[in-house]
């Protein structure tokens, strides 16, 4: 009897010892898994935030309906980076105590350059859709992005230019997002075969609108470039007609925003803006997802939107390969990854860079459409 009773008090000692353990491993996969999205959503600009939060929302729905993280859920918790350097830090070390495995953020280059020392210092992974400046291009470390960086962008506005035979060309330049600017002149000078004059501001504290357009005429430029987001972007186009300028007007991806027709009403018709973001995308999920941000969120789809919805959609993907949830772990199965996305076919490079075709995007009639690629 003794020899027979010795295995079942043996194993009742082994469960009792590996209780605590076990329970702990079932509280650890009953756990949410966090992600963070720090975004400027009550500075200059929060509108556009608010676009970027509701697709990243929504795409969090959209994963813990068809079953989360492998059975857990997905949460996303939002900060405010309120667009200044005090606030950026102070949202990203919130979003890192309370345990998030990475942070989307943030939606101005210089924004996510102030961010990046931070948050990959203290084994968190920083992934953005919205920075394009190469100072964090080819370096294999915890930053990834969605986006193109300036040496596509500056490449492509170049053949675009050469194209059109434009000899002279001035560029408005928001220093406020120095880090974007800089590098997109930068590579466009490198390809562009007329003269580039830069007429620089800072649209926090220097829009002396005499001085720009005064600036701007004297260039007698054959096409104005705008590297300033979609606001202001519309009131430079506003500002200049009223100046007398009668050229033709080109943004950027960070002017792909309802804001520019709302702010730049006439004055942007025919607009060209430089872009990853197809405009009239017909794809079935893309199609979904703009019904569905439409029935829930009362708001019509866009560039941002889109993108985030993109990066949270990569992110699950990416989380559900994961063998356990950490940085390092997460960054290589990103890396692993092909992505058929609402945007089209997407891949990383070995750094966490993306190539993607870039397109001509026109404002006709106060809506945009894309025109095709360059």
């Amino acid at each position: 009897m003794m020899r027979t009773g010795f295995p079942r008090v043996a194993s009742l000692v082994i469960v009792f010892f590996l209780l605590p353990s076990l329970l702990c491993a079932c509280k650890r996969a009953s756990e949410p898994v966090k992600i963070g999205l720090a975004i400027n959503l009550s500075g200059r600009g929060g509108m556009a935030g608010e676009h970027i939060r509701d697709g990243a929302l929504l795409a969090a729905r959209v994963v813990n309906e068809s079953g989360g993280i492998n059975g857990r859920q997905l949460l996303l918790l939002v900060r405010d980076d309120e667009n200044t350097r005090e606030q950026i830090i102070k949202a990203d070390q919130a979003l890192i105590n309370e345990g998030v495995t990475a942070i989307v953020g943030h939606s101005y280059s210089s924004n996510t350059m102030t961010a990046y020392p931070l948050v990959t210092s203290q084994d968190t992974l920083l992934i953005t859709g919205y920075t394009a400046t190469n100072e964090l291009s080819g370096q294999d470390d915890l930053f990834l992005r969605t986006s193109v960086d300036c040496t596509l962008y500056g490449r492509k506005t170049a053949e675009l230019f050469n194209r059109r035979t434009v000899k002279s060309l001035v560029v408005l330049m928001d220093m406020v997002n120095a880090g974007f600017a800089l590098d997109y002149v930068k590579y466009l000078r490198e390809d562009f075969q007329g003269a580039v004059t830069e007429v620089r501001f800072k649209s926090k504290e220097d829009e002396d609108w005499p001085r720009i357009t005064s600036e701007v005429l004297a260039a007698g430029p054959d096409m104005v470039l705008s590297l300033a987001e979609a606001g202001m972007t519309g009131v430079a186009a506003q500002k200049l007609r009223e100046a007398g300028y009668q050229g033709p007007f080109t943004g950027s991806i960070w002017a792909q925003d309802p804001t520019l027709l709302a702010y730049g009403g006439k004055a942007v018709d025919n607009m060209s803006i430089i872009t990853f973001i197809q405009e009239e995308n017909r794809r079935p999920d893309y199609l979904a997802f703009a019904e569905r941000l439409r029935k829930e969120f009362k708001e019509e789809a866009n560039a941002r939107s889109a993108r985030s919805f993109e990066l949270i959609m990569i992110l699950a993907d990416a989380l559900r390969r994961c063998q356990v949830i950490t940085a390092q772990e997460l960054k290589k199965q990103l890396l692993a990854g092909r992505y058929e996305t609402i945007l089209g076919e997407m891949q990383f490079d070995k750094y966490g860079d993306v190539i993607r075709p870039i397109y001509e995007v026109v404002v006709v009639d106060g809506n945009f459409r894309t025109k095709g690629v360059i």
